[in-house]
């Protein structure tokens, strides 16, 4: 669990981060709920793999590849693109603050697969959880036997913090007007973009 709490807290700032906030913001913590949850069903999914059938696979070094950090810089640009140029109705201002609620939400199971496509596309998650995997069995000598029971504490830690998040973001909506959610969406865009672009130059080799 304090595992857990170290990487939720500190080294978990990247798309899913950022797109958790801003549909916390945007929509509450009702509607956002499922958004965490989606992510974590990701986590599931790559931890799983890398202690099964990916355990001796060199994950940096695919990950690395210009093709698969290009896929993904485009599955982040236009995750970027979208979320930059999406529309806030004022119809939902009531004065100078929006009033939640007012316009259609997205459903429970749109706010999951969102959460699950973030993280699905973006190949920093691999190398992520890879490490989280070498830096548990290496310097905290978790024996392989004991790393699946291990992970089921840090992805039920990391989940639980997620959904703090998710809560305290939704709690700045009474701040909010729709030109301050407009440029919200503006800045999580450019932020997506970034990420694409990082990963584009991550996957150049050094010299050329």
């Amino acid at each position: 669990m304090l595992f857990g709490c170290v990487l939720s807290l500190c080294f978990s700032v990247g798309p899913a981060f950022f797109s958790l906030l801003q549909t916390s913001i945007h929509y509450g913590f009702r509607v956002a709920k499922p958004f965490p949850f989606g992510v974590n069903m990701n986590d599931i999914i790559v931890v799983t793999l890398l202690l099964t059938v990916l355990r001796d696979v060199d994950i940096a070094n695919f990950f690395h590849k210009p093709v698969v950090a290009f896929v993904g810089a485009a599955v982040l640009v236009a995750i970027g693109l979208h979320t930059a140029t999406r529309k806030v109705h004022d119809a939902c201002e009531e004065g100078s603050v929006v009033q939640f609620g007012c316009g259609d939400s997205p459903k429970w199971y749109q706010v999951y697969m969102k959460g699950l496509a973030v993280n699905m596309f973006n190949p920093t998650i691999w190398l992520y959880w890879a490490g989280a995997i070498a830096l548990a069995s290496g310097r905290y000598n978790v024996p392989n036997d004991r790393l699946y029971l291990f992970f089921v504490g840090v992805l039920t830690t990391t989940v639980m913090l997620d959904l703090l998040k998710c809560k305290l973001a939704s709690l700045l909506q009474r701040f909010l007007t729709a030109r301050i959610l407009r440029i919200i969406n503006k800045i999580v865009g450019l932020v997506f973009i970034g990420f694409a672009v990082y990963l584009i130059f991550s996957a150049i080799p050094v010299g050329q």
